[in-house]
């Protein structure tokens, strides 16, 4: 008998240990009664009113709801049902008059192994699970903004005895939310542009850095934005970086919540992503009011589905010649502003927060976009793609999009030299002094600058060429092509995180278009990679980048292009290819005739031409002494003294030509170059590179040409 008990226990708790490891809500798999135990809470107009008369428009947090003090625990309100055999559920219904969102605040939150929290609408439509790997020391769980004026707390026990019940402290009644019809305010203004439109097509990397920032401060909640930011350390720590209006103290950190990857899928489609992708909770780093920037650690690690990227960033105190934000206005979807117009050193001045002089980069006017409200702490990026600064506010509108102040970067390194009052420390704790890092993605380990290679030279022009009936050589025509692609020989290792084309023609209604990189000896052969777009009519002529979600080391020839298809209705779509080159021998390009792959210069009549696309990523050059002369191949130099012109001569060049001049030393020499085109001295093709040398001293210099094949050396002097 005590063996049949024994077995009975052990089958009992092998089917609780079952079901705490399923996280779907209980209630919908179990034949439960209807909830019946609601809360009600009244529209707090006086505590709303007093909020808004004290809300500071110029700085840019955003206040969207009234922090509403309650005591709900388990222990004493909301409705509990057993499941035989499984567990345990409570649940509770908070709904608020005129609410258009509802947000939460958890104290005495520790959740035992099995045990799990939804928070759902009266849909059942899950927004937010929470299980024990969400517990944190501080016992605090921040729950983001949930639509609506209704919301479901389940909590599913396995065993009810050993559970430690937490209390809602707080609810916070929206009054403002950008995706309700029942706003008081609307979503954010009709001149911000979605990050995945075509202005947002470049800083498709640092969209992953930015984050959507919910708090508590006081009697009401506000919602910012802030920034992953890389360290100068292999070990990468959960590090945000906002703005100090929005986080001021320990307290409101622990009871912030952090939103991933919330943006539009596609330009302006309205299919939002990243909702539930929430991280509750951080610890306060670091902080000074006069210069207007807290440092936040996350209180756990970023879960890989999430795609964090690591921005760089630059504590250079040199004006940037312009800046691109990107942030979270009103709470809504990630959008993008440009300023292409230097960054000028400003003051901020606002009695409600004094900050140190000239702390602050001015956008004199934007460009593309603007910022507004819920914009504060979101980074601003110079030319290079790195971080120099942090929105505190300003003036700007959609009407009037001047005047935008963003806390310098430079001033918070290290203008305050203690661990509590400065970034250094903490984004440089090897103590590197490194004035600039570039950003990390943890989905390729990439943390270096990227190079592109392409196979059109910068002096050299792109067309589309017309096919012999209709259409283009590079898109849909008459021949029916259904694939095109650069070759890139490669005999080293090719590190690619990325690709650039260069759109000419795209269907009024959009075009399919596969993007791939395809592996071969002779021809495309093994697909790398690959990924299915349809790109709407604004990419016609731009330069259409992708960054892909694994890293891809190649060690042979790579070929980078894309597919399309002839079914139905026939698109239009094409990339801009090179000019055609009036000689044999230069020609990359290839298309795919059905099944069968054929180079351009195979085609009848033949056609000698690079597409253009990009490469982007990092490629294998073996180290050599630019001042071995022996070792490369002699470069044919002519030197004119009297006009300071240079002309070298490289022999039926293949692929990208790059020139670079040195001095005895070794010393890298800047020079540059006047024009470049083809000659036939002797019958043969030559590539004539003039290079301008008057800003060089006096003495013996080396000019190193390298193309894909072949490096070339040669010296010459300058007399004076």
């Amino acid at each position: 008998m005590q063996k049949w008990i024994a077995l009975y226990i052990l089958l009992m708790c092998w089917q609780t240990l079952c079901v705490a490891k399923d996280n779907d809500v209980w209630s919908t798999q179990y034949p439960l009664a209807p909830l019946s135990f609601f809360i009600h809470l009244t529209e707090p107009v006086d505590d709303i009113h007093q909020i808004l008369l004290e809300e500071n428009t110029r700085l840019k947090s955003w206040i969207y709801a009234a922090a509403i003090e309650v005591d709900i625990t388990p222990a004493v309100s909301g409705q509990w049902d057993t499941i035989p055999g499984a567990g345990y559920v409570w649940r509770i219904g908070i709904r608020a008059e005129n609410a258009v969102s509802l947000d939460l605040l958890l104290r005495n939150f520790h959740l035992q192994n099995g045990e799990a929290i939804h928070i759902y609408n009266e849909s059942q439509t899950v927004i937010y699970t929470f299980t024990a790997q969400d517990n944190r020391s501080a016992q605090v769980l921040p729950v983001a903004a949930v639509d609506g004026n209704s919301i479901i707390v389940e909590w599913n026990v396995p065993v009810r005895e050993s559970a430690q019940a937490f209390t809602i402290s707080s609810v916070g009644y929206g009054f403002r939310n950008p995706h309700s019809a029942y706003s008081r305010m609307a979503s954010s203004s009709d001149c911000q542009i979605d990050i995945n439109c075509k202005t947002g097509n470049h800083w498709q990397l640092e969209k992953r850095a930015i984050v959507r920032l919910q708090t508590k401060q006081g009697s009401k909640n506000l919602s910012c934005t802030g920034v992953l930011v890389n360290q100068a350390s292999d070990v990468k720590k959960p590090y945000i970086l906002t703005a100090g209006h929005c986080v001021s103290d320990s307290v409101m950190a622990e009871q912030s919540v952090f939103t991933f990857e919330y943006e539009n899928l596609t330009c302006e489609s309205n299919v939002v992503s990243g909702v539930s992708k929430t991280i509750s909770g951080a610890r306060l780093l670091a902080y000074k009011k006069e210069l207007d920037f807290a440092l936040l650690e996350l209180s756990a690690d970023i879960p890989a589905d999430y795609h964090p990227y690591y921005a760089g960033w630059s504590w250079s105190s040199q004006n940037p010649v312009s800046g691109v934000g990107i942030h979270h206005p009103s709470g809504d979807v990630k959008k993008i502003c440009v300023d292409k117009d230097p960054l000028v050193s400003d003051t901020y001045a606002d009695p409600g927060l004094k900050c140190d002089n000239n702390a602050h980069w001015s956008v004199t006017r934007w460009d593309e976009g603007v910022t507004e409200g819920g914009s504060s702490g979101s980074p601003i990026f110079d030319i290079n793609h790195l971080i120099v600064g942090t929105l505190t506010g300003g003036d700007a509108t959609c009407r009037n999009p001047v005047n935008d102040k963003y806390a310098k970067f430079s001033r918070q390194w290290n203008s305050y030299p203690t661990d509590s009052t400065s970034l250094k420390n903490w984004l440089d704790p090897d103590n590197t002094w490194v004035d600039m890092l570039h950003g990390y993605d943890p989905l390729t380990n990439y943390s270096e600058a990227c190079d592109t290679m392409s196979h059109i030279g910068s002096n050299e022009g792109t067309t589309v060429v017309n096919s012999t009936g209709w259409g283009v050589m590079t898109g849909h025509n008459d021949k029916e092509w259904n694939a095109f692609a650069e070759r890139f020989k490669n005999d080293t290792v090719a590190t690619i995180i990325g690709l650039e084309a260069n759109i000419s023609q795209i269907y009024s209604l959009g075009s399919r278009v596969r993007f791939s990189v395809w592996t071969g000896r002779d021809y495309p052969v093994t697909e790398q990679w690959g990924e299915n777009f349809v790109l709407a009519k604004e990419y016609r002529n731009f330069p259409f980048q992708v960054y892909f979600d694994r890293i891809l080391e190649l060690t042979e020839d790579y070929y980078i292009g894309y597919s399309i298809s002839y079914d139905g209705i026939v698109d239009t779509f094409a990339v801009r290819q090179s000019v055609r080159r009036p000689y044999e021998g230069i020609s990359s390009l290839y298309v795919r005739d059905g099944y069968t792959w054929i180079s351009l210069s195979e085609n009848t009549p033949p056609t000698y031409a690079s597409l253009a696309v990009k490469a982007i990523g990092k490629f294998g050059r073996e180290q050599k002494n630019p001042l071995t002369e022996s070792y490369y191949k002699a470069l044919q130099i002519v030197f004119q003294p009297a006009s300071d012109l240079l002309f070298a001569y490289i022999e039926n060049p293949e692929g990208t030509v790059k020139i670079e001049c040195f001095d005895t030393s070794g010393k890298l020499m800047q020079v540059s170059e006047a024009g470049r085109h083809y000659v036939m001295p002797d019958n043969r093709v030559y590539l004539q590179v003039e290079v301008n040398t008057g800003h060089l001293p006096a003495g013996v210099y080396l000019l190193r040409v390298s193309d894909q094949k072949q490096v070339y050396t040669g010296k010459f002097i300058r007399l004076r």
